[in-house]
């Protein structure tokens, strides 16, 4: 990243990432002199008063998070799910995306990260603003971008987040966790097996 103001801005996101989610008092120690250093860099940087600690604190104007699903598929056109630790129940691999880090590259980390596999994008499946897929009820406003992708290498591998990683077919899913709705999966799995167009809501 060569660009000093994103670098800065990057340094806040992880600040705010640690710190809430961190339970660890050093780490969270460390995540807040990160979130005050790098506010005192933006403000000098930009020779102004910053009124907030905290660009993503959503004080400035509120538009919908973004996260990432991806349908991975093996040989025998199976589809990889993988186990949340939290809640002992499945997902496809996916998350809230980076800041400064496109929506593919995104999709891609998160699915290395949960499950262990290196995969390549091959096109988006569906856009969805999950507020109208009978999705869990949330305050936050949540556009999720589904793609398929295929395995170009790794291994299956568990992670922090993830203690199982299996590859199903479609009408023998297990249980879902609140990451994903049965809606969303259903458009999306029809897209894929019949090659329908996009879908945006």
């Amino acid at each position: 990243m060569n660009n000093y103001l994103e670098f800065i801005l990057k340094m806040q996101s992880i600040a705010k990432i640690g710190l809430k989610f961190s339970k660890d008092e050093y780490a969270i120690e460390n995540y807040q002199e990160i979130q005050d250093l790098s506010k005192e860099m933006l403000e000098h940087y930009v020779n102004d008063n910053i009124e907030h600690d905290n660009y993503y604190v959503r004080d400035i104007y509120p538009t919908p998070n973004v996260s990432v699903r991806t349908i991975v598929t093996n040989e025998k056109d199976e589809i990889l799910f993988v186990r949340e630790r939290v809640d002992q129940l499945y997902s496809v691999p996916g998350g809230w995306c980076d800041v400064f880090k496109d929506a593919r590259t995104n999709a891609m980390a998160e699915v290395k990260q949960e499950s262990g596999y290196e995969v390549e994008i091959d096109r988006i499946l569906a856009v969805f603003d999950r507020s109208k897929h009978a999705f869990k009820k949330s305050s936050i406003a949540e556009y999720c971008i589904y793609f398929s992708a295929h395995i170009v290498g790794g291994k299956a591998q568990v992670s922090h987040e993830t203690d199982d990683v299996v590859f199903t077919c479609k009408d023998d899913m297990p249980s879902l966790s609140n990451k994903n709705s049965k809606d969303e999966l259903k458009i999306v799995f029809d897209i894929y097996y019949n090659s329908k167009e996009t879908y945006f809501d």
